[in-house]
Parts: C-alpha cells; structure tokens; sequence
C-alpha cells in the first residue's frame, strides 16, 4: 500500500503541469499515453508482439487526432485494413484484430473528447478525473473495509458491492462538491447533477470492462510501469470510459 500511495504522488506531479498548461505540454502527455498504452496493449496477446498492429493502432489515434471531422471514415477504412493483416499473416487471429479495433477506438474517442474540453478550459477534465479517482479510492478502501459480497468474481475476484457502492458515492459527492466551489452550475445544474451521478458509475464500468481484457488474455495488469498500480491501462481504464460519457453527454444535450 505505501508503495502506491507513493507511485499516485508522483504521478500526480508528473501529470498536473502538462494537464494544466496545456498546448504543446499536453500533446506530449497524450502522444505518451497512447504509446505506452498501445504497446501494453498489443503486448498482452499470449503471442509474438506484433508490430504491425502496434504501430496501426498509434498511427490512426494520431490520424484523428489531426483530422477529428474524418474519424467515421477513417475508422471504417481502419477496419477493412485489420481485416487485411488478419487475411495476410497467419499470427493475427480474428480475435485480434477485433480487439485492436475496439482499443483503438476507445483512444480515439477517449483522446477527442480530452482535446476539444481543452478547447473551453481545463476545468472540465479536473472534474471528469475527480469523478474517476475518487471514485477508484473510495472503492478500494470501503471494500477493504466493509467487503463482503462479491460484484462479479468471474471478472474481478476482489471487487464487492459494498466497494461498488462506496466508491459510487463518494465519487458523486467529490466530483459534485467540486462542481459546486468552481461554479460549475451556471452551465447547467441539472447537467451537473447528472453527470455527478453517473460519471463514477461508467468509471466503474470502465475498470470492469478493461479487467475483462485481462481476464481474456490470462493476465493480472497491463503492464508494471507504475509501482503498486501496473501499467498505464491499469491506472487510466475508468478515465478512458469517463472522458468518452462525458463528451457524448455534451454532444447529446
């Protein structure tokens, strides 16, 4: 426990001035991510490392990143070239191509909705990432605590309701409270309230969904980057899904 706790200090100081600034410091920081997320991802398959799909994966995330009106079409010309590597190169199954496809679009989608908050302020992001890690801690520590029934032992075994639930709880009153002292209601109360309640319940979806990954592919982390938490996945699997919410819920109201 204290060598996680010291490896969330450090990543706190190592993410809050590009997070902050933004600009070219935040360009960095995502290029990062999306490096060091695709290669823990690609690596996880119980095979070669394939470069291939490495490298597809981090060249389309760019691609629309630079060109956000042509995602649609770009991400349908991405699926029919992964089916080409799967028909080319016997080592690419059907499976990973689907998988690569699905990680793939949740960086992109992930990535746009991070760009186009900061184009507003970075306010928004505070919000979403308290919402998340609140959300995260408060489900850790009350499942220690008052753990008792499993939420889903085939996905992850140490997860409880009770964890669930406090960590639900928590991260609405955390990512609430916040929206309140920086006057995030003279966008939309209701908004607000809905966003806070919903936002640590898609974060827990989010861990869920990416410990499904793990499950599927017979490994406990992503990857060991991070001392106490795995590899980058690992610690920003809930983010991933919040930032993705949150931007559809702005586009949707």
């Amino acid at each position: 426990m204290k060598q996680r706790i010291i490896s969330a200090i450090l990543l706190v100081l190592i993410c809050f001035p590009p997070l902050f600034m933004g600009g070219v410091l935040l360009d960095i920081f995502l290029a990062l991510v999306v490096l060091l997320g695709s290669y823990e991802f690609c690596k996880i398959r119980q095979k070669r490392f394939n470069w291939l799909l490495y490298f597809s994966m981090v060249v389309f995330v760019a691609l629309t990143a630079f060109f956000p009106h042509y995602v649609l079409g770009m991400s349908l010309f991405y699926l029919i070239l992964l089916y080409f590597f799967a028909i080319c190169f016997a080592d690419i199954s059907l499976d990973d191509i689907c998988a690569t496809y699905m990680m793939t679009i949740i960086f992109i989608h992930a990535i746009n909705a991070v760009l186009t908050i900061y184009e507003y302020s970075f306010m928004p992001m505070i919000y979403i990432m308290a919402a998340s890690f609140s959300c995260d801690i408060a489900a850790l520590f009350t499942g220690m605590l008052f753990g008792k029934h499993k939420l889903n032992e085939r996905i992850s075994p140490h997860k409880t309701v009770e964890g669930a639930i406090g960590g639900w709880l928590f991260g609405f009153i955390i990512s609430f409270a916040l929206a309140y002292f920086f006057d995030f209601f003279t966008l939309s109360p209701y908004f607000i309230l809905f966003t806070s309640l919903t936002l640590p319940i898609v974060a827990q979806i989010g861990d869920l969904s990416f410990s499904l990954i793990k499950r599927n592919y017979g490994v406990k982390d992503f990857g060991s980057l991070i001392p106490g938490h795995g590899g980058i996945l690992d610690r920003i699997d809930s983010l991933l899904f919040c930032l993705i919410f949150f931007s559809s819920m702005v586009n949707f109201l």
